[in-house]
C-alpha cells in the first residue's frame, strides 16, 4: 500500500490481514504507519488501552519478552495514569510495532503532555512514568538484531508529528546505539545474586566493616525487641503504617515531589502481586519501610524510609539487608538498586548499568521559539 497514514476505521480487511502486532480494538483511535522495516501502530484512546483484549496482548508480550521490566507492567502504568490524568493535560501515545523481516514485536507506551501557559504551551511526547519510573526500555519480544535501525525508524515516525519536543529517557545501555544524540545519564547499581545462595554467602560478600555493622545493629535492635520483616498483602492492613512511611520519607527528602495518591494507588493496584510493601519492626514498632517491586526474578529497590528517631540503629540499612536476604530465599537473580549511585548502595552491589536519554527538538520556527523560551525560564527558576 502506498498510503503512509491510514485511519483504522478505513482499514477493514486490510487491517486484520496486515496488522499482526497488538490487538485491533478501538479502531477509531488507532493509527497505522508504515515506515521502512518496522510497522508501528499508535493507540491514542484510553478506553482501548484499558480494554481486556489490549491488556491481555500487552501482558503476554511483557511476560515473554527478553527485555521486560516492571515499570511497563499494566499495574504500574495504570497507577501512574490514574494519578496524573487529573493533574496533567495528557493523552496516550502507545506504540506497538512489528519488524517485517523477523516478526519481532515491540511495545513502547508514551503520552503526549500539553503544558500550560507557564511552560509556553509546549507539546511534549514522553514515556509513561517519566521521572517517577526508572526504566523505559521498549518491550521487545526478542532482542532486536539492529537496535539502531529500530530507533532511527521510530525517531523518523515521531518527527512527523507536531510535538515541540520528544524526550526519551531511562534506556539501558544494551538497547542504545551510540551516537552524539544519545546521552549517558545516571548509573544503576545492582546485586547479581547468581553466586549468592544463602545468608552466609551474602554476609561473606560484604566487606568486613559492613558485615560487622549489620551484625552490631541487629544485636542492638534485638536488645530492644525482636527484629522482624513484616510484609503487607492488602492496603487496608498497611494504611496506618503507610502514612507514617510517607511522613518519614518527606522529612528525609523534603523537596521530592509526590503526586497526590500516587504511591497509595500503587499499593491499591498491585499489593500481593508485583508491588511489595514491607516494614522492619522492632517488636511491634515499625522503624523502617520500603515500597518496591518484584517481577520476573528481579527485586526493584524503589522507595525506602526510616524513622528518624531510630537513626542511630541504621534501620533502613538493616531493612535493605533483610530484603536482599528475602530475595535470595525466593531465588531471585537480581536485586536492582535502580538509578543513582548513593554511597550506601556501593556495599550492597556488584554490578553497574547506566540509563541513557535522547531529546528531539522540533526544528520548526514556532517550536524553536517555545523551546528557547522554556530553556531561559528554566534557568531563572
Amino acid at each position: 500500500m502506498s498510503c503512509r497514514r491510514l485511519r483504522a476505521e478505513n482499514l477493514g480487511a486490510e487491517c486484520s490481514r496486515m496488522c499482526l502486532f497488538g490487538p485491533i480494538v478501538g479502531r477509531r483511535n488507532s493509527i497505522l504507519r508504515w515506515n521502512k522495516m518496522w510497522t508501528f501502530n499508535i493507540c491514542n484512546d484510553w478506553n482501548t488501552i484499558s480494554s481486556p483484549q489490549y491488556v491481555a496482548w500487552w501482558k503476554n508480550l511483557l511476560d515473554t519478552s527478553l527485555t521486560s521490566h516492571v515499570f511497563y507492567h499494566p499495574t504500574l502504568v495504570k497507577a501512574w495514569i490514574e494519578t496524573y490524568s487529573p493533574l496533567r493535560n495528557m493523552t496516550p501515545f502507545f506504540i506497538s510495532g512489528v519488524d517485517a523481516d523477523s516478526g519481532n514485536e515491540v511495545f513502547f507506551p508514551m503520552i503526549v503532555w500539553r503544558r500550560n501557559w507557564k511552560h509556553i504551551w509546549l507539546k511534549i511526547a514522553l514515556p509513561v512514568g517519566f521521572s517517577d519510573y526508572d526504566y523505559h526500555d521498549p518491550i521487545f519480544r526478542v532482542m532486536p538484531s539492529d537496535v539502531g535501525l529500530f530507533w532511527n525508524e521510530l525517531v523518523s515516525l515521531l518527527k512527523t508529528y507536531d510535538f515541540d519536543k520528544v524526550i526519551i529517557d531511562g534506556i539501558k545501555e544494551h538497547l542504545v546505539y551510540k551516537d552524539e544524540n544519545w546521552h549517558r545519564n545516571e548509573p544503576c547499581p545492582y546485586l547479581n545474586l547468581s553466586n549468592i545462595q544463602n545468608e552466609d554467602q551474602l554476609l561473606m560478600f560484604f566487606k568486613s566493616s559492613l558485615r560487622g555493622d549489620i551484625r552490631r545493629q541487629i544485636r542492638r535492635m534485638n536488645e530492644i525487641g525482636e527484629v522482624s520483616l513484616k510484609e503487607y498483602s492488602f492496603f487496608d492492613e498497611a494504611k496506618i503504617t503507610f502514612q507514617k512511611f510517607i511522613q518519614e520519607h518527606s522529612l528525609r527528602w523534603p523537596h521530592a515531589y509526590k503526586a497526590p495518591y500516587f504511591h497509595q494507588n500503587m499499593l491499591v493496584e498491585g499489593l500481593n502481586s508485583i508491588v511489595h510493601f514491607s516494614s522492619l519492626n522492632i517488636g511491634r514498632v515499625a522503624v523502617a519501610w520500603h515500597l518496591g517491586f518484584e517481577y520476573d526474578g528481579v527485586y526493584y529497590y524503589y522507595m525506602p524510609a526510616g524513622d528518624h528517631s531510630y537513626s542511630n540503629l541504621s534501620p533502613t540499612k538493616i531493612h535493605l539487608y533483610f530484603l536482599i536476604r528475602r530475595a535470595i530465599e525466593k531465588g531471585y537473580k537480581i536485586f536492582d538498586h535502580l538509578r543513582g549511585e548513593e554511597n550506601y548502595k556501593q556495599g550492597f552491589s556488584n554490578g553497574l548499568d547506566y540509563v541513557n536519554s535522547l531529546t528531539i527538538n522540533n526544528q520548526s520556527l514556532g517550536s524553536e521559539i517555545k523551546n528557547g523560551i522554556e530553556k531561559i525560564i528554566s534557568k531563572l527558576r
